[in-house]
């Protein structure tokens, strides 16, 4: 018997095939018994049949057509050392003895993913659930649920000012989610059919930021247009200025005045433009550090914080994960337009107990990396994440130990030395069989075989 290898990102994927009565489908739907959701795959691509002991492969009028090495055809007979093409994927036909070693994706046949299920232990990917009871409050596109009592105090202030005009100041680390709590408070607001004007004030080259926010006159310079800043564009909305504090120190009288008078002058002009807006501002510094530093006037801070919420970090709020994880890799698998089962429980405790230093955007970047390894079909599992959540943290995101005290040591090389001396061990029980010592350690194959390589252990 033959087996059809497809190299994918993150691990080699096998379709052996055996007796069939009927024809197997390959193509790009998710039901079809080979499944590949590649870029030039038709629906239905090409189909294999068994005729008297031999495996023919048959194009089903696909759009771009396969190749049997390198020469275009419709039917052809299949032998070991083939290569096809179909779209952009190529596959080997490999003797299928050479790769039993190899274990075949997950596919949409029940028992084979309910067996998968049961070696790993896997939290199924759904839709974010509802939040709270705050009927009034209007969540941005993309939220997603929390559970954690910070995250309750902070919707129950927002419920509480969503009709107000006070200024809001925002502070919290990069990464926490203020530019969301921005617009949430927006959407609630009575401001919600205004603009909502977002500005980055880091990102504003300094001699550009007075004209970026208050605007330039008609005919100020040479090749210079009028334009309009984005104070005045914030009218009858919301303006939302994060990390203000990267504006200009003596720019930042003139905001005060701005938020005093309610009105606006821009650059070459004498007049000023009246606006009616409500202010939300953040900073991932505490306002006391940067009033000391003179990156923040005081009587600017006064004005801006009417209303001061802190965003707790992500690592101080690790009860949310477990809520947030499956949620989130539900959208980026869509995004992916991949088709994710679900995540493997151990991968799960291994994500919930990083600190994420880059809170949510560090979370999102770790999942997207993973969804994007993983093969269609797939449980994500250990072997598709990220080295660094694998290393040593910060001592204080760790239990403490009385008896690391006074003996520090390398506890990378330990862990290495330790893992290394398991595998070797259950090698040995199983006579040198991967597979089998795959399974008696409760990992995939693939894992298995990546940790042999990066810790230098020969079969």
């Amino acid at each position: 018997m033959i087996t059809l290898v497809v190299d994918s990102p993150s691990r080699p994927i096998a379709f052996p095939l055996t007796g069939s009565s009927g024809e197997i489908i390959a193509g790009s739907l998710p039901d079809h018994a080979i499944y590949l959701p590649y870029k030039g795959i038709s629906r239905r691509h090409f189909g294999l049949s068994l005729k008297d002991g031999v495996w023919w492969i048959r194009d089903l009028e696909s759009t771009n057509g396969i190749l049997i090495n390198g020469k275009k055809t419709k039917e052809a007979k299949l032998r070991v050392g083939d290569m096809i093409q179909a779209g952009t994927v190529q596959i080997r036909v490999e003797s299928s003895e050479e790769f039993q070693s190899i274990e075949a994706p997950p596919s949409s046949d029940a028992s084979q993913q309910s067996q998968e299920t049961d070696k790993v232990g896997m939290v199924p990917l759904k839709s974010a659930g509802p939040v709270y009871s705050f009927p009034k409050l209007t969540f941005p596109e993309g939220f997603l649920p929390c559970n954690s009592q910070g995250m309750l105090d902070i919707f129950r202030k927002i419920y509480s000012v969503r009709e107000s005009d006070a200024n809001v100041l925002l502070v919290g680390e990069t990464g926490t989610g203020k530019d969301m709590i921005a617009r949430t408070l927006h959407l609630s607001s009575k401001r919600s059919k205004g603009p909502f004007i977002a500005i980055n004030c880091a990102a504003i080259p300094e001699e550009l930021a007075e004209a970026e926010l208050f605007g330039i006159g008609d005919k100020v310079a040479t090749n210079v247009s009028k334009r309009i800043g984005k104070i005045a564009q914030a009218d009858k909305g919301t303006l939302f200025l994060d990390e203000l504090s990267a504006f200009p120190y003596e720019l930042q009288a003139k905001v005060l005045r701005a938020l005093q008078d309610k009105s606006v002058t821009p650059i070459g002009e004498s007049r000023s433009i009246p606006v009616d807006f409500r202010l939300i501002s953040a900073t991932n510094l505490e306002p006391s550090d940067l009033i000391q530093a003179k990156k923040l006037r005081e009587d600017l801070y006064h004005r801006l914080a009417t209303v001061e919420i802190t965003l707790p970090p992500l690592r101080e709020r690790k009860e949310d994960l477990e809520v947030l994880i499956p949620p989130l890799l539900l959208q980026l698998a869509q995004l992916e337009n991949k088709r994710v089962p679900g995540i493997s429980k151990r991968l799960m405790s291994l994500l919930i107990h990083y600190p994420y230093p880059g809170n949510m955007r560090e979370l999102t970047n770790i999942l997207r990396s993973m969804v994007a390894l993983a093969h269609p079909g797939e449980i994500l599992d250990v072997h598709l994440i990220p080295g660094k959540i694998l290393e040593p943290q910060d001592a204080s995101s760790l239990p403490a130990d009385p008896s690391l005290a006074e003996n520090p040591y390398d506890l990378r090389k330990t862990v290495n030395n330790l893992t290394k001396g398991l595998i070797v061990q259950a090698l040995s029980k199983n006579d040198g069989n991967v597979k089998k010592t795959a399974s008696y350690l409760k990992i995939s194959t693939f894992g298995l075989r990546k940790m042999m390589k990066r810790l230098g252990i020969q079969k």
